[in-house]
Order: structure tokens, then C-alpha cells, then sequence
């Protein structure tokens, strides 16, 4: 078992939970936390063992890090690896480990110090696009100025690198970037599909601005990217006839990500990416009294608008058959906008999910504009 627990430790840790206590097993810790530190440049971890109100602590070295997780199998039953580059939840009966592989839902604070972090664009090969935008000099060194937008790019392919190995491998891929901007992510997404991974795909990004959308065309037609093309338009009016693989929206304000899930859906979309930016629909809905301790105040009932909006879209598409995940895109300190929701296309209607969603909605007297739109489109 050891070997077997050490396959899901090949990554840096953010945490490791342990819990659920075997039937017949007596034990006075309800669950074990596991915490990577940093100790003379070493990553060690401690052990935290929750009895109650109170905690035990304990220190182990990295190489005794499966040793103690296996033994701690003997009294609980599941634990949840939050790595950098994937989460493992598994679940341990009759001395075999069941896995789920997640995508990645916290950051890593520490790193080792011997492991070069590897990402989908590296500083040192020549990129085009990037060299193109001013994000890379010719000498191929990231400008010091757009490190942050470089660390962006890379951590959108990595959010997006699992959807993709998803997709049919045996045709081009479809997908529609909507509110795509400067395209800095566009093109790195197409960087990424056709110079690395060595696929062919047709990509379209849609934006408001025309002097935008003219600059973007020009880009790609000076970088020869073929099959990538920008066109101006609205989420909502923008009409195709070819069903999509993937739709991404990044930072579209308020309920244009509630028209790009609309849209993606009736694309025949397999997943949908958003990461949604601005939200004010529910700030004057939102309703319990309950909660006016949190409600009275504007900045915090701001930031509970946005959570309950999220958590709604999230639910929604659960309901209409959607596998959703809700993570963090990039840390706070960089944009304040970063919640991801990742939606892949599973199965059809999901009466119990959607019975959750209408107590959710309920519960804060909500009258969500998604919810309309589904119904105006048969969607529900």
C-alpha cells in the first residue's frame, strides 16, 4: 500500500486531510490535517490530530510521509491530497485504495527547492506570441513588468490542460473564447493545442471593442496562426451552426457569464470554463434575515453576493447534467477576480440537484437570471 500512496505524493503538497473513522475502530482523534513547512530549507510536515477543541501536533521528514499516512489508514477511511499539479480523494477498505483524481483547488505555499517548477510556457524557449504581445524578450526572458501576466497565462493552460486531454484526439477542436479581449489567453491557448501538444483546432474569440478585434486578427495573421479568428459581437447575439467542444469565458462582467453558459449550452458545448468578474445582479435581491448580521453591511454583502451568484451557476449546471468544479484561477493578491468554474458535459437532468438549487435560491429570495434564460431556451 505504501508504494501505491507514494504515486499520489509525486507533487508538492498544500494539505492532506484524514478522516472518517473506521466502523468498530476507537479512537479519540476525529480526523489528522497534514501541513507542509519549511525547517533549515528542509519541507517537512506536521501532523495535526483534532481531539475536540483541542490538537496534538507531531513533525515528520518527507520520506515517512506515506509510512504515516498508511498507518493512519488503519483507523480512518479517506483522505484528500491537495497537491499542486492535482487533488486525490481516496478511500481505503479491505487494504485497497480507491482513487478520484480532482483538479487542483489550493496553492501551494511551499515548494521544494530541488524540483524546477515546470510549466506549459517556460521562460528560455522562444515563443512567438509572447515575444509578439511584449510579454517575452527576443533573448526569450520574461519582461520583468509582465511576469504576473505570464504566471496568469501559464496558470490558465494549466486549468484547462485536463479539459483538454479530454476531448476527441480523432478530429480538429472547436472552441469559442467569449470576451476575449487582447487575447493574451487566446492565443496561448492556441499556442498550446497546436505548437505543443500538436493537434489542429479552430478557436474564435468574440469582443465589443472593433479596434480590439482588428488588432487580434492582425496578430494572428503576422503569427500564421491558421483557424484562429476574432470577431466582433455580444455573447448573447452571437450565432453559429457547428456544435462546440469547449467554451471559455474569462472576467465577463455579471450576467454576460450567465449568457455565455446559455450560449455554450446550446453550442452542444462538453465543457464550459468561467472565470466570472463582476457581479451585481443578487446586491439588491439578496434577502434573509437570518443573516443581517452579515446583510447590514455592504462590502461583506457585496462578497456574499458574489459566493451565492457563483455557487447558483455552479448548481445549475450540476442540475442540467454537468460535472462542476469551482476553484481558485490565480491568487487574490494578483486579481481579486478568481474563482474558476469548470463544467464538463456528463449526463442529463438531475432532479436532486436542482431541488438543492430552487432551496438555495429560495433560501436568499433570489430571482436568478440564468434560471430565466434556461427556461426561455428549453434548457430547463
Amino acid at each position: 500500500m505504501k508504494e501505491r500512496i507514494l504515486s499520489f505524493l509525486n507533487q508538492n503538497i498544500a494539505l492532506i486531510v484524514v478522516s472518517g473513522v473506521r466502523k468498530g475502530v476507537q479512537t479519540e482523534f476525529s480526523k489528522v490535517t497534514i501541513k507542509p513547512f519549511l525547517s533549515k530549507e528542509e519541507v517537512k510536515y506536521q501532523l495535526e490530530y483534532t481531539k475536540g477543541k483541542q490538537v496534538v501536533h507531531k513533525n515528520i521528514d518527507k520520506d515517512s510521509l506515506a509510512e504515516n499516512i498508511e498507518e493512519l489508514f488503519e483507523i480512518f477511511t479517506q483522505c484528500v491530497i491537495y497537491g499542486e499539479e492535482n487533488d486525490y480523494h481516496l478511500n481505503c477498505f479491505n487494504g485497497k485504495i480507491k482513487s478520484k483524481t480532482m483538479a487542483p483547488s489550493k496553492q501551494c505555499k511551499i515548494t521544494t527547492h530541488n524540483k524546477k517548477k515546470e510549466y506549459a510556457l517556460n521562460e528560455g524557449d522562444e515563443i512567438d506570441f509572447l515575444i509578439y504581445l511584449g510579454v517575452m524578450t527576443k533573448d526569450r526572458k520574461i519582461v520583468k513588468s509582465k511576469y504576473n501576466k505570464f504566471r496568469q497565462i501559464n496558470k490558465y493552460l494549466e486549468l484547462l490542460k485536463s479539459s483538454i486531454d479530454s476531448l476527441p484526439t480523432d478530429r480538429p477542436l472547436k472552441i469559442v473564447d467569449f470576451g476575449c479581449g487582447k487575447a493574451y489567453l487566446t492565443f496561448a491557448l492556441y499556442y498550446y493545442i497546436v505548437k505543443i501538444l500538436g493537434r489542429e483546432a479552430f478557436i474564435t474569440g468574440l469582443d465589443l471593442k472593433e479596434d480590439v478585434i482588428d488588432y487580434c486578427n492582425k496578430v494572428a495573421k503576422d503569427l500564421n496562426y491558421t483557424n484562429l479568428e476574432f470577431q466582433k459581437g455580444d455573447i448573447k447575439n452571437y450565432s453559429r451552426t457547428q456544435d462546440v467542444d469547449m467554451v471559455i469565458m474569462l472576467h465577463a462582467c455579471d450576467n454576460a457569464t450567465d449568457e455565455g453558459v446559455v450560449q455554450s449550452i446550446k453550442f452542444n458545448a462538453k465543457i464550459i470554463i468561467a472565470v466570472p468578474c463582476c457581479q451585481h445582479e443578487f446586491f439588491p435581491q439578496i434577502k434573509n434575515d437570518s443573516l443581517n448580521p452579515m446583510l447590514n453591511h455592504g462590502i461583506i454583502k457585496e462578497r456574499l453576493s458574489a459566493l451565492v451568484t457563483d455557487s447558483l451557476r455552479a448548481q445549475i449546471l450540476t442540475a442540467v447534467g454537468f460535472d462542476v468544479s469551482v476553484m481558485e484561477f490565480i491568487e487574490t493578491e494578483h486579481t481579486p477576480k478568481n474563482i474558476a468554474i469548470r463544467a464538463v458535459k456528463k449526463s442529463g437532468f438531475n432532479k436532486k440537484a436542482f431541488d438543492e438549487y430552487k432551496a438555495f435560491r429560495d433560501n436568499f429570495n433570489l430571482k436568478p437570471y440564468i434560471e430565466r434564460r434556461f427556461i426561455e431556451e428549453n434548457i430547463l
